[in-house]
Order: structure tokens, then sequence, then C-alpha cells
């Protein structure tokens, strides 16, 4: 029987949580509508908030 040697993994740090930019009230929301989800363990409903918070901030806040 060969015995398996550990593998060698690379953990990467999770993804940042985006925080609003000051002064947009869509943000805002976005962050709110997050901490709501997390606070009620929909953690799905959570991560989704991040996808759509990044891409408002892509689309609206892009230099």
């Amino acid at each position: 029987m060969e015995t398996q040697q550990p593998r060698d993994y690379d953990l990467a740090e999770p993804p940042y949580e985006p925080s609003a930019v000051p002064g947009c009230a869509d943000c805002l929301s976005l962050v709110v509508a997050r901490q709501n989800a997390r606070s009620s363990a929909d953690y799905s409903a959570a991560s989704d908030r991040n996808v759509e918070l990044r891409g408002h901030q892509a689309e609206a806040h892009a230099s």
C-alpha cells in the first residue's frame, strides 16, 4: 500500500467585503441590506448583496 504525501495548499484570504462609498445612497442601501441578511442568518443573501455592491461600485464609482 502506497502512502500519500501531504500537499502544499495555497490558501487565499477571503475576498474583502466592500463598504459603502461615502455619500452614495445606493451603496448604503446595499450595506444595510447585507447587515440585515446577516443578522437573520441569511448568509446567501448577504453574499448576494456583496456581489450587487461590487457591481454597483464598478459601474457607478469606477475611476
